[in-house]
C-alpha cells in the first residue's frame, strides 16, 4: 500500500468519523440539550462532505504518481 492510498484511506476514514459525530450531535440535540449540539451536527456533516470532496479531487490529481 503506498502513501497515496494511505492518505486517501486516513481522510475516509476521518469523514466517516465525522459523519457519526455529526449522528451522535443529532441524539444529543433530540434529547434537548440545547441548539449548540445542532449546530455541532450541521458542521460535522459539512466538514465530512468537504473531506469526500477534498479526497476525490486528490485521487484525481495523483492518478499519474506512483
Amino acid at each position: 500500500m503506498n502513501l497515496r492510498l494511505v492518505h486517501a484511506f486516513l481522510i475516509l476514514m476521518s469523514a466517516a468519523l465525522a459523519v457519526v459525530f455529526g449522528i451522535w450531535c443529532l441524539g444529543v440535540y433530540g434529547r434537548g440539550e440545547g441548539v449548540g449540539s445542532l449546530l455541532a451536527a450541521i458542521a460535522s456533516f459539512a466538514v465530512s462532505f468537504g473531506l469526500l470532496a477534498y479526497d476525490s479531487w486528490f485521487l484525481r490529481t495523483t492518478r499519474t504518481l506512483r
